[in-house]
């Protein structure tokens, strides 16, 4: 039986659950699947990571998927600068997802895998996944109403995770952000765009 957050009830009778602790060991899970990815998260290396016991997770989520189900819900939603200069805010949220695929490719592909793998995950990163940011940004270059904005935001996602998964050896974060960046550079100039550079 768990909560909606996935969560075992906490016991009726005994000590009550240390909720920093419970912060701690959320804060550990999301820590490390930014850092190894789905496929090499372990519950020892949370339970290290918190300072807590296996136990201390096991008595709180009755599964590992459903531990990190409730981490990712606990992630911060993506953000973009927002400057006099938009072409500069766009190439770095552009830079900052491309240079990340590069240091770790296997990242979203152990996501995307993990995802299929569990409802609950799947569920979660769903209910956070939004890059309302990225297309503000890419709005501010090209205008919001541009017909392809939509299309042009999941593209900014979408070439560095493509890569990564067919191209791993040849991924070089800077020459993507110049790519992708150009090419919106040339839409906003090819349409009459008001792109600051």
């Amino acid at each position: 039986m768990t909560d909606e957050a996935g969560r075992r009830p906490d016991n009726t009778t005994g000590r009550k659950r240390d909720e920093q602790r419970t912060d701690a060991i959320l804060g550990a899970a999301a820590d490390l699947l930014l850092e190894v990815g789905f496929d090499r998260i372990r519950t020892q290396d949370v339970a290290e990571r918190a300072g807590a016991g296996k136990g201390a997770i096991y008595r709180r989520w009755p599964t590992k998927e459903a531990l990190l189900a409730e981490a990712i819900r606990t992630m911060p939603a993506g953000e973009a600068p927002v400057t006099d200069d938009p072409l500069a805010d766009l190439r770095t949220v552009v830079g900052q997802r491309c240079r990340s695929t590069e240091a770790k490719p296997d990242l979203v592909p152990g996501l995307i895998s993990a995802m299929r793998a569990d409802d609950g995950i799947e569920a979660a990163v769903k209910d956070g996944y939004d890059l309302t940011y990225v297309r503000d940004t890419i709005a501010r270059i090209l205008g919001a109403d541009h017909p392809h904005l939509d299309l042009l935001t999941d593209m900014t996602r979408a070439v560095p995770t493509h890569r990564a998964a067919f191209t791993p050896e040849s991924l070089d974060g800077d020459a993507m952000t110049d790519e992708i960046v150009s090419l919106i550079e040339s839409l906003a100039d090819g349409a009459g765009g008001a792109a600051s550079t």
